[in-house]
């Protein structure tokens, strides 16, 4: 099961490199025996990309194979994926202005959490990018939130990073989270605690915020802990959560000792004391106005159908919560096909659901959506294959974070002072 879990990583982003455009020169991957290299033609990812690619004309079958039998990637695809980590967009030392008139550390309100961090810290890994508008003017603030061992600027530049080509009023900014998310998610939530309450005060409006993966659990315990979050966000809009945890997340963990693997990767199991913390008094439920996507072939994510999917929230408190599982609602279509972890990122259904939370009132809300159309489609019309090669290669990216993060630990960070 380990060796699959790798070489599921390795294929996805050799795939990737294979469609990018084509050189005659390639290089030899420097792949860890015998984990990386099948030596077969035949794939564990190509059940699940080959007929997504099919249904937009394209035969992976000898793209895939190939790379997975010579374990080649083509020289500049490896460029492209070593600039990723070198872009400015992912710095997290950046001079945001203080935010004037109003004091949100160490705290704003009085029932929030303590910090451990310093203030500067915690805004220079907020990006903002030079064309963001700091008026209300009517526009929508949105935070991006990332997940485990994939910086921000990375995870959402082939999806929602693009959200403006379908609301044009949204204004994207970011948060870039040190050791890409694998250091203790408490410290994170920190992070992304600050953020919220910075943005909003630097826009003097109330924000919506979309994450992926870990980052709901940022999110959310952010939310719980730093109770003043609450009062100013708008929209939470959660891509393939993991609310419950993960029962299979030794998966994350691939090629490493049963007992090293990273701090928020142990934080992750079902089993883990975080999650029970942050499940316990009420944390199960919705604190600000919640929609969840998620897919039944999420590979990092289980359970992820019924009602015990991990990413489900309950709405204890009458926020609004919107629970959207693509294979029930696309049900025998292309948007409820075979879309994994991070393939839900570009699944066209989840984004007609990000629109539709973010242009009403409440979370998103099925019965305004044309499903008979978006169920058809493979991509949203504002993405193009590219975008989902480009997302299936984030799959890449955090198999080497995940393998260079150091020091590795043999267990969860204890849970903090404030949540008892």
């Amino acid at each position: 099961m380990r060796f699959f879990t790798a070489l599921s990583l390795f294929i996805s982003g050799a795939a990737i490199a294979s469609a990018l455009p084509s050189s005659s020169e390639t290089v030899e991957a420097n792949c860890v025996k015998p984990y990386l290299c099948c030596g077969e033609l035949k794939t564990p990812l190509d059940s699940t990309l080959d007929p997504i690619l099919l249904d937009l004309g394209i035969d992976a079958a000898s793209i895939v194979g190939s790379v997975g039998l010579l374990c080649l990637i083509p020289s500049k695809a490896l460029t492209c994926l070593n600039g990723y980590a070198i872009i400015d967009l992912n710095s997290i030392h950046r001079h945001n202005p203080s935010p004037e008139n109003l004091s949100i550390y160490p705290y704003k309100a009085k029932s929030d959490a303590p910090y451990s961090i310093a203030e500067n810290t915690l805004r220079a890994a907020i990006h903002i990018p030079r064309s963001f508008s700091h008026k209300r003017d009517k526009k929508i603030p949105v935070l991006l939130v990332p997940g485990t061992a994939v910086p921000a600027a990375i995870t959402f530049y082939f999806n929602f990073g693009k959200l403006r080509r379908a609301l044009p009023e949204s204004e994207l900014v970011w948060i870039d989270l040190p050791q890409a998310s694998l250091d203790d998610i408490q410290l994170s939530a920190e992070y992304v605690a600050y953020a919220l309450n910075y943005v909003s005060a630097l826009t003097s409006s109330k924000i919506a915020v979309i994450s992926w993966s870990q980052g709901a659990l940022d999110i959310q315990w952010a939310l719980k802990y730093w109770p003043s979050t609450r009062s100013v966000v708008n929209d939470f809009i959660a891509i393939s959560p993991d609310f419950h945890g993960t029962i299979v997340k030794w998966l994350v963990c691939p090629l490493l000792n049963d007992l090293a693997c990273t701090p928020s990767i142990w934080q992750q199991g079902w089993d883990a004391n975080f999650i029970q913390a942050l499940r316990s008094q009420g944390g199960d439920s919705a604190y600000v106005t919640t929609t969840t996507i998620y897919s039944s072939f999420d590979k990092i994510v289980r359970p992820m159908s019924g009602e015990n999917a991990s990413a489900r929230l309950l709405d204890y408190r009458g926020v609004g919560v919107s629970n959207n599982h693509l294979q029930t609602i696309c049900a025998n279509n292309a948007a409820g096909g075979l879309y994994t972890h991070e393939g839900v990122l570009y699944n066209p259904l989840a984004w007609a659901l990000t629109v539709d939370a973010l242009l009403h009132d409440g979370p998103s809300n099925i019965t305004r959506i044309d499903t008979q159309k978006i169920c058809e489609q493979v991509l949203p019309p504002y993405l193009e294959l590219t975008d989902m090669l480009g997302t299936e290669a984030l799959l890449l990216v955090a198999l080497a974070k995940i393998l260079t993060y150091s020091p590795k630990v043999s267990g969860e960070p204890d849970i903090a002072k404030y949540a008892y």
